[in-house]
C-alpha cells in the first residue's frame, strides 16, 4: 500500500490548515435526501428564531478537485442575494450564521469572512457546539459572536505534516517551540558546563579552551535532536503561523474605525501562540478574557431554547458538510436558482462535447453562446 495515499488530498492543497486532531481529512458531502432534511428542519428553526439564517458545517476546504467550501458559500450568496453592491454592503441586511466546524483551510476561512462582509455589516455568528481552529477565524469575521455554555473556539496554530511521519499532522507551533526548546537546552547546557569546568579546573585553563570544550559537548547533545529538522521545515512552520496571525489581525482591525493596535496584536498573538496545545477549548468566558469585546466583537451567551433548537438541526448534519441558507424564503430561492444554474451548466457541457439531442435546453445554451444551430 502506498504510504502517501492518505495524505495526497492534503498535500495537493498546499495551503495552511488548522483543524481538530480528531477531524476527518476530507470534507464529507451530504446526499440530496440528507440535505433536504436539514433544510426542512432549518426552515422551522429559522421561523422561530427570526431573520435570515445561513448554515456552515463540516471541514472548511479550498477548491481543489471538488468545489471548496469557500466557492460553495460564494455561489449560495450569489444565487440568493445577487452580486454585491459596488457601494458596499447593504446596511439593512442582517445575516445570522450558524457555524459548526472542526476547522480546515485558513485561506478558505478568511475568504469566506470576506465574502460575507461584502454583503452585510451585521453578521451574527452562532456557535452552539464548536468552531475550532480555522473556523474560529471565520467566527472572528462576525460583528457579534454568540456562544452557548458548551460552545468552543480553538487556537489558530496551523497544522503541518509531521517531519517524522508526513502522513500525520502536528501543530506548527509545537514543532516551532520544540526546536526553540532544543536551542535553549543547548545554551543552558553550555553555560552550566562552562561554570562547572571553571570550578573543577580552578580557573587553570584558558577561556578559549573552556568555550571549545563546552560548545563541543553542547553541540553533541543537541545535534541528534535537530537532525530530522531542515531549515526549510523551520522556515515553513514560522511562515504558516504568521499567515494565521496576519489573517486574524486583518479581521480584528476591521471591527472599529480606529482599532487599538496593541489590543489587536495581543489577541492575535494569544490565539496563534498563547495556548498550550491545539485542542485547548476557548469558551465564551475565555473569549471575553482575551479581549474580543474590547476591539468591537461582543461575545454573548445563547439562550437555552436557541441552543436546543440549533443542535437539533446540527444533529441531522452529523459530521458532513453543509453550506446554504436555512430561512425559508432564502433556501427556496437558493434551490431554484442553483437548480437552474446546474441545468445550464449541464447543457453547456453537452454542447461543448457535441453529444446529446438538440433539445430545448441545449438549443438555449447554444443561443446563449451565440452558436445556435439550424433545426434539422
Amino acid at each position: 500500500m502506498n504510504g502517501n495515499s492518505r495524505s495526497e488530498p492534503i498535500l495537493g492543497e498546499e495551503r495552511p490548515s488548522a483543524f481538530g486532531a480528531d477531524s476527518p481529512y476530507e470534507a464529507r458531502p451530504m446526499t440530496e435526501v440528507e440535505r433536504r432534511a436539514v433544510v426542512c428542519a432549518g426552515n422551522d428553526f429559522a421561523k422561530h428564531a427570526g431573520g435570515v439564517w445561513l448554515l456552515i458545517t463540516g471541514k472548511l476546504t479550498s477548491a481543489n478537485s471538488a468545489p471548496g467550501t469557500d466557492s460553495q458559500l460564494r455561489d449560495a450568496l450569489l444565487h440568493v442575494l445577487g452580486y454585491p453592491k459596488p457601494v458596499g454592503p447593504d446596511r439593512r441586511l442582517r445575516i445570522n450564521l450558524l457555524l459548526d466546524s472542526p476547522g480546515g483551510s485558513l485561506d478558505c476561512a478568511y475568504a469566506m469572512a470576506l465574502y460575507l462582509s461584502a454583503y452585510t455589516d451585521h453578521l451574527k455568528v452562532f456557535v452552539p457546539r464548536k468552531a475550532k481552529s480555522a473556523s474560529t477565524l471565520l467566527a472572528l469575521g462576525g460583528r457579534e459572536l454568540h456562544m452557548s455554555a458548551f460552545g468552543e473556539l480553538g487556537p489558530l496554530d496551523t497544522q503541518v505534516h509531521d517531519p517524522r511521519n508526513p502522513a500525520n499532522h502536528v501543530s506548527a507551533l509545537d514543532c516551532y517551540q520544540s526546536v526553540d526548546y532544543v536551542r535553549k537546552f543547548g545554551r543552558t547546557t553550555m553555560d552550566d558546563l562552562v561554570n562547572a569546568l571553571i570550578t573543577t579546573t580552578e580557573r587553570k585553563i584558558s577561556a578559549g579552551e573552556l568555550l571549545d570544550k563546552a560548545s563541543g559537548f553542547a553541540l553533541g547533545a543537541v545535534q541528534p535532536m535537530l537532525q530530522s529538522v531542515s531549515a526549510l521545515d523551520f522556515g515553513g512552520w514560522g511562515r504558516s503561523l504568521m499567515i494565521g496571525e496576519r489573517y486574524t489581525r486583518k479581521l480584528l482591525e476591521s471591527k472599529q474605525a480606529e482599532p487599538d493596535q496593541q489590543k489587536v496584536d495581543s489577541i492575535a498573538n494569544q490565539l496563534v501562540y498563547g495556548y498550550t496545545h491545539h485542542l485547548f477549548p476557548i469558551d465564551c468566558h475565555e473569549a471575553r478574557r482575551i479581549g474580543l469585546p474590547d476591539i468591537g466583537l461582543p461575545v454573548k451567551t445563547m439562550t437555552g431554547r436557541l441552543y436546543q433548537d440549533a443542535t437539533r438541526v446540527l444533529a441531522l448534519c452529523g459530521d458532513k458538510s453543509f453550506v446554504g441558507f436555512l430561512s425559508k424564503r432564502e433556501s427556496e430561492r437558493e434551490r431554484k436558482t442553483s437548480s437552474t444554474a446546474h441545468r445550464w451548466k449541464k447543457a453547456l457541457r453537452g454542447t461543448a462535447d457535441g453529444v446529446g439531442p438538440l433539445d430545448g435546453s441545449r438549443r438555449h445554451a447554444e443561443r446563449a453562446q451565440g452558436m445556435a444551430l439550424p433545426r434539422s
